[in-house]
This record gives C-alpha cells, sequence and structure tokens, in this order.
C-alpha cells in the first residue's frame, strides 16, 4: 500500500538545498517512475551556457512564484506564477530567474519510454 504524502510548500522551502550558487532545490515524493520536487533559482550574473537533458523523463513545472525565462529549442519562454510547462524528454533545456529576485518551480519527472 502507497503511503499518502501532504506537502505544505512554505515548509518544503525551508528545507531547501544548495546545489550551486544560483540553484537550490528539495525533493518532495517520488514512486516508481516519477519525483515530484521544488527547485528554486538565484537571478545568476552572467548567462549559462549549459542546458540539462533528461533521456527517459519528460518535464513538468510550475512556477509558483518570481520570474524568469525556460530556454528550449532555439527559444527563451517568459515564465511567471501561474505558468506550467511540458519538456518532452530528451529535449535540452535550462531555467534562469529573473534579474527582480528568486524563482520557484514546483516540478514533476515522469519516466517515458
Amino acid at each position: 500500500m502507497v503511503e499518502m504524502k501532504i506537502i505544505k510548500i512554505k515548509e518544503a522551502l525551508r528545507h531547501l538545498e544548495k546545489v550551486n550558487e544560483e540553484i537550490r532545490y528539495v525533493n518532495c515524493a517520488e514512486g516508481k517512475g516519477f519525483s515530484t520536487g521544488l527547485i528554486a533559482f538565484k537571478p545568476g550574473k552572467d548567462s549559462d551556457p549549459k542546458r540539462i537533458r533528461h533521456r527517459d523523463k519528460d518535464v513538468v513545472c510550475h512556477v509558483l512564484r518570481g520570474s524568469g525565462r525556460l530556454r528550449v529549442n532555439g527559444r527563451r519562454i517568459a515564465l511567471k506564477p501561474g505558468t506550467i510547462c511540458h519538456i518532452p524528454k530528451g529535449t535540452p533545456h535550462d531555467f534562469a530567474a529573473g534579474k527582480k529576485g528568486e524563482m520557484v518551480l514546483f516540478y514533476s519527472m515522469i519516466k517515458t519510454r
């Protein structure tokens, strides 16, 4: 039997772990073929050309607070609270916060064939 989990965003944000100077995250829930969490991006000083690619996972992100952009397929897509994006597996992408402050996303990574 799978145990139900309730995540309070305000509480989860207190437990973000630092990945680097720009990114902090916390894993909220995971199961067979999926994981979810919160990820926060601080404004960066320089544009980073690196992109991430998930070979076997689709990514769905919901912008909870702040603003920024998603860079994918040569496009820059403006992000603000209430925006949801789906990034198919294998698609190189990256996120960046806007200049005015941190951007926080709720994400789900779903294993696909």
